[in-house]
């Protein structure tokens, strides 16, 4: 085989039920101030959580929330960097869909150095090469869409005139861990298990046709495809086993991530 091709960094990755239950060990590998970025509600509001802070506090760990309530934002990012900036965190977590993700990344990239996120965005402000430090970034997806925990860009957006929809982008912010729970799915509405799903199938289906995929990507990719295939209506019909369909989409938009970076 003759192809040439370069595969982005990747996180290391756990996978599977029950997995959640690894995040306290892998966090003590980082240091014991966490900051946790999350959405608003579902997750601190879930026995999940009681589970984890229980977990957490056992192992000596501290750490402070932040609650991502809306789509993630240059506004949101930089005011998070400017409260935190100078704190000793040892590890940024983000629990959460990929609004979550995205905003911890980009908070994760930025504490250290404590500049805004505007310097480096695409296609907006200078676009400065971003030079790090970051934060170790631990990503713990609780829906099946955006395969953020796989990826090294955070997406941020502003609405109204001159609103824009833009990356902040580099290798420094690929989370060192995913963990990929399904369980953590369980929770989620109809219409978010089909918005997701469909993001997934649709990074997936342009990975696969993209003129720069190759056959490492293929590979993954049609194996993301035929696993959505398979999961992501019975899933939402409530037809199939709910275990093992939202294993089935936990899986492929975590490929949809990787094939798509």
């Amino acid at each position: 085989m003759n192809a040439h091709f370069n595969i982005a960094r990747l996180p290391r990755v756990e996978f599977g039920s029950g997995s959640l239950g690894k995040l306290p060990a892998i966090l003590g590998r980082y240091g014991r101030q966490l900051l946790i970025v999350t959405g608003t509600r579902s997750f601190l509001a879930s026995t999940h959580w009681q589970t984890l802070a229980g977990q957490l506090r056992n192992a000596g760990l501290t750490w402070e929330i932040v609650r991502a309530d809306t789509e993630p934002s240059p506004a949101l990012v930089d005011d998070c960097v400017q409260a935190f900036h100078g704190r000793s965190f040892d590890a940024v977590v983000g629990i959460g869909g990929g609004s979550a993700l995205d905003t911890a990344k980009a908070i994760a990239g930025l504490l250290k150095p404590g500049n805004s996120v505007m310097d480096h965005l695409e296609g907006v402000g200078p676009e400065l090469p971003y030079q790090g430090p970051a934060t170790p970034f631990i990503a713990v997806p609780t829906t099946a869409g955006t395969g953020s925990e796989a990826t090294k860009n955070a997406v941020l957006s502003t609405h109204g005139d001159g609103g824009f929809k833009k990356s902040f982008r580099d290798e420094k912010l690929v989370a060192e861990y995913a963990v990929v729970n399904p369980d953590l799915l369980a929770t989620c509405p109809p219409n978010v298990l089909a918005a997701n799903g469909m993001d997934a199938f649709t990074q997936l289906l342009e990975s696969y046709v993209s003129t720069k995929a190759n056959p490492f990507t293929d590979v993954l990719a049609q194996s993301g495809i035929k696993t959505a295939r398979d999961g992501l209506l019975p899933w939402y019909e409530g037809t199939g086993d709910a275990a093992l369909c939202r294993g089935k989409m936990a899986y492929a938009a975590l490929l949809s991530g990787i094939t798509l970076a």
